[in-house]
């Protein structure tokens, strides 16, 4: 039987790739990144989304971005790296791209130190280069980056996620397309911390269904020139080599072939969790011997079964969740009562966790760490029919509370107890919020700064004095990675302003953000240097202007005490800004 070669890419089929990754909701932003490190990946991406805007006659009409910049990052590991992005910013130029090449500067905050000679920096290398990329992105104004991550890449990548044990969510692989998320790092000091800015950038991966070979045969078709790393056809390197080699039906065991070096032991042993993890799975049945295509195939099922998922916890959410106060969510346990799936019950627990903890939206503490004890524990008690149940917490930084819901009051576990007897007009559920913090005097005497108690003056003050020079005049915190405190100073008080631009001295006036309510919700406070502090604003805005939340907003004013109302400035807004969404 004659074997067709592999076709390139056309421009119709790459057209509908494209349009699959649009960003929900916020649509794409004028121009788009592609993250090119010169190799036949990204500069095949690059092309093809060049050409699909520079040729689509529509584009002018529709929401499509204008335009598209390649992005390289060069490390400065290598002598090699600096022409490597030399050579990239030459392809861009040909196929008509804008081109930004960053360099990491090492040893200056938030960079680490250079690694050294021999030290595995694989993960150094991979947060220093998404922190740049990103810095890259808000410095060219891009909504949206592009990776070149291929059909081959996300075989490599479900397999070696169910090597460490993930479950089948976790096997779907990488997603098309996603927000970048608030990052890893603890603040914005930190290496790979995005910060509020992360959750209005996406990332898109339109070559998912494309293999490499494909990829190869468009770059030959349209004479694009590319540069191959050979250490990634090194087995002995890293796993994801390795596994590559055993797709590709290459001996990858500790005979290895004559003139490799050998296979380390602990890249044989992840080699064989990976297969009996493989073995294990139960929409699909292959083995890491079944063949690239048999492989691919399989992924993309497991993939497909999770984009299904995602859309029925869309919907059990939507259903089953009751009015609740902002930072908090409500889930009615007969709404859930029917979810007998273990794997949605996951699914769902993960979408919560992320929304309420006050870890970074997107980092795997918000998602308690995806710890399979925790997540049995919690599914155990949610699912458990008795209302006579107890607060928990079980990773994530999120307090499950049981409660019963009647009219427009909300009773708590002791007050459930008390009133013993069910009414007919109640309804039971869980309210999920973030966890109590460690005590003041704990976090003094363990040297831990209080992240809900921040001082924001110079802030204001730089922003004031920047306002007088023409520049911008608004003031953005993210207050413990779950509310927006949006501080307008077109609108300040002048008699706050002029205070606040006087020479500083011992003592002076400052402005904090402190926390109020068990809900934790951020406050604004001027504390005057004759020691009396003054609440400036409370309100939760419960009509934010961002558009990070899913479907629409909840009236929960009547479950709100006289107290909680807040006090309100005409020139701070304060709202909630994490995401529900599965992506």
């Amino acid at each position: 039987m004659r074997i067709r070669p592999p076709q390139a890419i056309s421009y119709d089929e790459f057209a509908r790739m494209f349009r699959r990754c649009t960003p929900p909701r916020m649509g794409w932003s004028p121009k788009i990144g592609v993250a090119n490190s010169g190799g036949p990946d990204s500069t095949c991406l690059l092309f093809l989304i060049h050409r699909h805007l520079a040729e689509d006659p529509q584009v002018s009409k529709q929401d499509l971005p204008r335009s598209v910049v390649s992005l390289t990052v060069d490390h400065d590991l290598q002598e090699s790296s600096a022409a490597m992005a030399e050579h990239c910013a030459k392809v861009a130029r040909s196929i008509g791209a804008d081109h930004l090449t960053s360099k990491i500067p090492w040893s200056e905050a938030p960079y680490p130190p250079r690694p050294s000679p021999g030290q595995m920096f694989e993960n150094i290398a991979r947060n220093a280069r998404y922190h740049s990329l990103f810095a890259a992105m808000t410095h060219v104004e891009v909504g949206v980056i592009a990776f070149g991550h291929h059909a081959d890449d996300q075989v490599e990548t479900s397999l070696m996620r169910l090597g460490r044990g993930t479950t089948e969510l976790g096997a779907g692989g990488m997603r098309r397309c996603r927000r970048w998320g608030m990052g890893m790092g603890k603040d914005e000091n930190s290496l790979a911390w995005a910060g509020y800015e992360g959750m209005k950038r996406w990332i898109m991966r339109p070559l998912l269904d494309v293999s490499k070979d494909r990829i190869l045969a468009t770059c030959e078709a349209n004479n694009l020139e590319y540069v191959t790393d050979k250490t990634n056809f090194q087995p002995h390197i890293t796993l994801r080599n390795a596994l590559r080699h055993r797709i590709q039906g290459i001996n990858t065991g500790l005979d290895s072939q004559a003139g490799e070096e050998p296979v380390p032991t602990d890249i044989a042993e992840k080699l064989a969790s990976i297969e009996k993890a493989v073995s294990s799975l139960k929409s699909v049945s292959v083995t890491l011997d079944s063949g690239a295509d048999q492989l691919r195939s399989a992924v993309s099922v497991l993939t497909s079964n999770v984009e299904d998922i995602d859309s029925e916890v869309d919907s059990i959410l939507k259903r089953s969740q009751l009015p609740s106060f902002p930072g908090t969510y409500l889930i009615s346990s007969r709404g859930i009562s029917k979810v007998r799936d273990d794997v949605l019950r996951k699914a769902m627990i993960l979408r919560i966790m992320r929304y309420i903890s006050f870890h970074p939206w997107g980092s795997i503490r918000a998602d308690g760490n995806r710890r399979k004890h925790s997540l049995d524990q919690i599914i155990e008690k949610i699912w458990d029919p008795s209302p006579f149940r107890s607060i928990f917490v079980a990773g994530g930084g999120v307090l499950w509370t049981p409660v019963s819901v009647r009219g427009n009051r909300i009773k708590t576990p002791d007050r459930v107890a008390a009133a013993g007897v069910k009414l007919a007009d109640e309804t039971f559920g869980w309210l999920a919020s973030r966890q109590p913090p460690v005590g003041r005097q704990k976090l003094k005497e363990r040297g831990i700064p209080n992240t809900l108690e921040i001082e924001v003056t110079s802030n204001l003050i730089e922003a004031l004095k920047n306002r007088k020079n023409g520049g911008h005049s608004i003031v953005q915190i993210l207050y413990d990675c779950r509310f927006l405190v949006h501080f307008d100073l077109e609108k300040i008080p002048e008699d706050l302003a002029t205070q606040l631009l006087l020479p500083r001295t011992e003592g002076a006036d400052k402005i904090m953000l402190y926390s109020r309510t068990r809900w934790y919700w951020p406050m604004v406070v001027r504390e005057e240097s004759t020691g009396t502090k003054d609440v400036l604003h409370s309100k939760i805005d419960e009509n934010p202007t961002n558009l990070l939340l899913q479907g629409e907003e909840t009236d929960c004013s009547s479950y709100w005490r006289p107290h909680d109302a807040g006090i309100s400035s005409q020139w701070i807004t304060i709202e909630w800004i994490r995401s529900l969404d599965a992506l």
